[in-house]
């Protein structure tokens, strides 16, 4: 049984990122490291679905004690499990709280395929455009709405900027398990 969180983060010089919800899900799933089966979490509000593939960053650790959260901008559907090398665009600074009034730092990477293995690439490595910014933050509102968590945008990371950070995701799952 793979353990998908113990991938390396990297694989010849792109990001790995694993699918736990493809595009157009209209329900949340969630990798079970446990049980290695990705199980159905919640539904979406009504009328919602995922616009991409949504996943997770392997071999690496968030403020919340998840594996760092991964949106793949591109035009196809995959499935829960498939693992994509990608081009890192950016970040979304997220700053998230629960219901019982606990603060964490939460963002969102965005990436899309490496060229050679997806040719529809929508976005040029290092942009994402103003428009696809605002269309992202607003589905990432709506997709809280029911669960009691606040979400407060903090601003966009450039890809360098983004790099830096999700290291630092990296470095804290290496102490986990070092």
């Amino acid at each position: 049984m793979a353990n998908f969180l113990k991938l390396p983060t990297r694989s010849q010089g792109l990001y790995r990122v694993v699918i736990e919800t493809p595009r157009g899900s209209a329900a949340k799933l969630a990798y079970k490291p446990s049980s290695g089966v990705f199980e159905y979490s919640r539904p979406l509000p009504v009328g919602n679905t995922y616009p991409y593939d949504w996943g997770f960053i392997p071999s690496t650790i968030g403020d919340d004690g998840d594996p760092l959260d991964a949106l793949v901008i591109h035009q196809a559907a995959t499935a829960p499990g498939i693992v994509i090398k990608c081009d890192l665009l950016g970040s979304l600074r997220v700053k998230q709280k629960d219901p019982h009034g606990a603060e964490i730092r939460n963002d969102q990477y965005i990436f899309c395929p490496h060229k050679e293995d997806s040719p529809d690439e929508p976005v040029a490595a290092d942009n994402v455009p103003p428009d696809l910014r605002r269309e992202i933050e607003q589905f990432f509102f709506s997709s809280v709405l029911g669960t009691g968590k606040k979400l407060k945008m903090k601003g966009w990371q450039d890809a360098a900027e983004a790099a830096a950070s999700l290291k630092s995701g990296m470095k804290a799952f290496a102490r986990r398990i070092g």
